[in-house]
Protein backbone atom coordinates (compact mmCIF):
# COMPACT_ATOMS: atom_id res chain seq x y z
CA UNK A 1 0.00 0.00 0.00
CA UNK A 2 0.84 3.79 -0.11
CA UNK A 3 1.03 4.49 3.29
CA UNK A 4 2.09 7.88 2.79
CA UNK A 5 -0.86 8.78 0.22
CA UNK A 6 -3.16 6.83 2.45
CA UNK A 7 -2.09 9.20 5.54
CA UNK A 8 -2.26 12.24 3.60
CA UNK A 9 -5.82 11.41 1.88
CA UNK A 10 -7.22 10.13 5.23
CA UNK A 11 -6.49 13.21 7.11
CA UNK A 12 -7.98 15.10 4.19
CA UNK A 13 -11.41 13.01 4.51
CA UNK A 14 -11.34 13.61 7.96
CA UNK A 15 -11.04 17.05 7.50
CA UNK A 16 -13.48 17.06 4.97
CA UNK A 17 -16.15 15.03 7.37
CA UNK A 18 -15.46 17.43 10.20
CA UNK A 19 -15.78 20.75 7.92
CA UNK A 20 -19.27 19.54 6.46
CA UNK A 21 -20.66 18.54 10.04
CA UNK A 22 -19.24 21.92 11.53
CA UNK A 23 -22.73 23.37 10.78
CA UNK A 24 -24.64 20.91 12.44
CA UNK A 25 -22.56 19.53 15.28
CA UNK A 26 -20.13 21.60 18.00
CA UNK A 27 -17.51 19.03 17.95
CA UNK A 28 -14.23 21.31 19.17
CA UNK A 29 -15.38 21.51 23.44
CA UNK A 30 -15.72 17.65 23.53
CA UNK A 31 -14.88 15.65 27.09
CA UNK A 32 -12.53 13.11 24.82
CA UNK A 33 -11.93 12.17 21.43
CA UNK A 34 -12.02 8.00 20.33
CA UNK A 35 -10.07 8.06 17.50
CA UNK A 36 -9.47 4.67 15.37
CA UNK A 37 -5.46 4.50 15.99
CA UNK A 38 -3.07 3.02 13.45
CA UNK A 39 -0.07 5.08 14.78
CA UNK A 40 0.67 8.13 17.03
CA UNK A 41 1.98 10.19 13.95
CA UNK A 42 -1.83 9.58 12.86
CA UNK A 43 -3.06 10.69 15.80
CA UNK A 44 -0.80 13.77 15.61
CA UNK A 45 -1.64 14.73 12.30
CA UNK A 46 -5.34 14.44 12.90
CA UNK A 47 -4.88 16.62 16.05
CA UNK A 48 -2.62 19.50 14.28
CA UNK A 49 -5.44 19.01 10.95
CA UNK A 50 -8.41 19.72 13.05
CA UNK A 51 -6.80 22.35 15.61
CA UNK A 52 -7.93 19.54 18.80
CA UNK A 53 -5.84 18.90 22.01
CA UNK A 54 -4.16 16.02 22.50
CA UNK A 55 -4.29 15.02 25.69
CA UNK A 56 -8.33 14.97 24.96
CA UNK A 57 -7.09 12.17 22.83
CA UNK A 58 -6.74 8.67 24.98
CA UNK A 59 -4.43 5.56 23.13
CA UNK A 60 -3.60 2.58 23.67
CA UNK A 61 -2.05 2.29 20.34
CA UNK A 62 1.31 1.89 23.13
CA UNK A 63 0.46 -0.76 25.01
CA UNK A 64 -1.47 -2.66 22.31
CA UNK A 65 -0.41 -1.32 18.72
CA UNK A 66 -2.96 -1.06 16.31
CA UNK A 67 -6.10 -2.81 16.84
CA UNK A 68 -7.48 -2.00 13.65
CA UNK A 69 -11.53 -1.43 13.55
CA UNK A 70 -11.58 -2.56 16.91
CA UNK A 71 -9.37 0.93 18.10
CA UNK A 72 -12.08 2.73 18.95
CA UNK A 73 -13.91 0.30 20.74
CA UNK A 74 -11.56 -0.86 22.91
CA UNK A 75 -10.12 2.62 23.82
CA UNK A 76 -13.12 3.91 25.08
CA UNK A 77 -13.67 0.58 27.13
CA UNK A 78 -9.97 0.83 28.32
CA UNK A 79 -10.46 4.50 29.23
CA UNK A 80 -14.30 4.80 30.72
CA UNK A 81 -13.11 5.61 33.94
CA UNK A 82 -12.18 8.66 33.18
CA UNK A 83 -15.38 9.59 31.84
CA UNK A 84 -18.42 11.53 33.55
CA UNK A 85 -21.84 11.36 33.59
CA UNK A 86 -22.60 13.86 31.01
CA UNK A 87 -19.57 13.92 29.16
CA UNK A 88 -19.48 14.26 25.40
CA UNK A 89 -16.91 11.63 23.62
CA UNK A 90 -16.60 11.67 19.66
CA UNK A 91 -16.12 8.49 18.32
CA UNK A 92 -13.53 9.11 14.64
CA UNK A 93 -13.82 6.26 12.84
CA UNK A 94 -11.21 6.67 9.74
CA UNK A 95 -10.33 3.61 7.68
CA UNK A 96 -7.74 3.16 4.59
CA UNK A 97 -10.44 2.16 2.22
CA UNK A 98 -10.88 6.15 2.46
CA UNK A 99 -13.92 6.22 4.68
CA UNK A 100 -14.67 7.93 7.96
CA UNK A 101 -17.57 8.39 10.42
CA UNK A 102 -18.15 10.62 13.54
CA UNK A 103 -19.98 9.75 15.79
CA UNK A 104 -20.94 11.72 19.31
CA UNK A 105 -21.90 10.24 22.77
CA UNK A 106 -23.31 12.05 25.56
CA UNK A 107 -21.61 9.78 28.43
Amino acid sequence: TDSQGLFVEGLALAVDTWKDAKEEFDWEEMDAYIAHQTSSVHIRGLCDSLGLPSERFPLTLAEHGNTASASVPFTLAKHQEQLSSGDRVLLMGIGSGLNTSFAELAW
